[in-house]
């Protein structure tokens, strides 16, 4: 499909919002770019599900038509960002920051780990993060581990965990 194929698809739909997600948008930019200027054109919303790792110039170009993002934001350590998602988190924290500052609405999504990112200070971490960055009225969503994949020698998360997390 193309980008005006979309947005047609979409307003045939009554969609009131276009989400760019399974795949990380910024993987298809270019594609993301032009859909989203379509769909703002037509008052069509723009979603991105993203890992956050995009530079700078592709936020700066495309937020004219970003109405919202929910960012994962994995971990607060960059032991587990390099280790486990070959990337670095500053980048992931300026993305953020910068969405904000470009009137994004933002919400905020961590998968909790088991014996990864799980640590009562790394989650009263991200959280002061979350409130003292983005602002006290950012959502932030807590997920439970499932073990699959690489990462089936790690119990599901317990529900202490995320009632810990809940309460930080």
């Amino acid at each position: 499909a193309t980008p005006k194929e979309v947005v047609e698809a979409a307003r045939r739909g009554n969609c009131r919002s276009i989400a760019y997600t399974y795949t990380e948008p910024t993987v298809f930019f270019e594609f993301a770019y032009e859909t989203a200027k379509l769909a703002h054109a037509d008052s069509i919303q723009n979603v991105f599900v993203t890992n956050g790792y995009m530079t700078p110039e592709a936020l700066e170009m495309i937020h004219p038509y970003l109405d919202a993002a929910n960012v994962d934001l994995k971990a607060y350590s960059e032991t587990y960002y390099t280790d486990l998602c070959g990337a670095r988190l500053e980048p992931v924290k300026e993305t953020l920051r910068l969405m904000k500052s470009f009137g994004v609405f933002v919400e905020v999504t961590t998968l909790v780990v088991p014996g990864l990112n799980d640590s009562h200070h790394e989650l009263e971490q991200m959280a002061q993060f979350l409130v003292n960055d983005l602002g006290p009225e950012t959502p932030w969503h807590i997920s439970r581990f499932h073990p699959t994949y690489r990462l089936t020698d790690r119990p599901p998360t317990p529900m202490a965990t995320l009632l810990t997390a809940r309460e930080i």
